[in-house]
């Protein structure tokens, strides 16, 4: 991950705020996942955001669109941007294994699929899975997919090459549903060949993510 930090002083706070929001787009059609504006505590006519890339490439080009200077233009903007690319820096004490869970948005499932499975308990198991893979000492996040492959691989792939996974857990609603057979096989495919050195396991059930990444990896 790499982070954008941003500075520069404002005449009109209300307006920069709102061109804050206006640049969600654009923020987002270069993969940024995370904007963070602040004010400075003791100069209200300082401002800053910090946002989060995945990647440094992916924050470069944020900063080469051309509706970016466009913006910094606007009235109640005050002069140049500073601009500072910030990698994370993680002491060796606190560095965990980043587990990668994939599995489908409950929104699009077909429960019929799935018997005795419903949003609610899915939802729930979805979050006891990440809580107890957390809890075993990873560091765990899920990336739920639609069904649309030129989506899913979007984003997979995006998330596959923000970091270095120690594992990949492909849930039990893609692996054992035989409508979802060919997504199964294009994900497991695609994650061979963004994160080959990443360990590949399967769950059994919705809360059973932990219980899968750790038969292949220790924290």
């Amino acid at each position: 991950m790499a982070t954008l930090l941003v500075r520069h002083r404002i005449t009109d706070f209300d307006a920069w705020l709102a061109l804050h929001d206006q640049m969600a787009a654009t923020r987002r059609a270069h993969g940024c996942t995370g904007a963070r504006p602040y004010r400075q505590a003791d100069d209200p006519d300082a401002v800053a955001i910090a946002l989060d890339f995945p990647t440094p490439a992916q924050a470069h080009a944020f900063l080469a669109d051309p509706a970016l200077p466009e913006a910094m233009s606007r009235p109640g903007i005050a002069g140049p941007a500073e601009l500072v690319l910030l990698d994370p820096v993680v002491p060796p004490s606190a560095a965990k294994k980043a587990v990668l869970l994939v599995g489908l948005e409950p929104r699009v499932i077909d429960f019929s699929d799935y018997p005795g499975l419903d949003e609610a308990k899915l939802v729930a198991g979805l979050a006891a899975s990440l809580a107890a893979t957390t809890a075993a000492g990873f560091d765990a996040e899920w990336c739920l997919v639609t069904t649309d492959w030129q989506e899913v691989e979007a984003a997979v792939r995006a998330r596959l090459a923000a970091r270095d996974w120690a594992a990949v857990m492909i849930g039990a609603g893609i692996r054992t549903a035989p409508s979802q057979l060919l997504l199964f096989e294009r994900l497991v495919n695609l994650i061979h060949a963004v994160a080959p050195d990443a360990r590949l396991c399967f769950s059994t059930s919705p809360d059973s993510a932990a219980e899968a990444v750790l038969r292949w990896v220790q924290p």
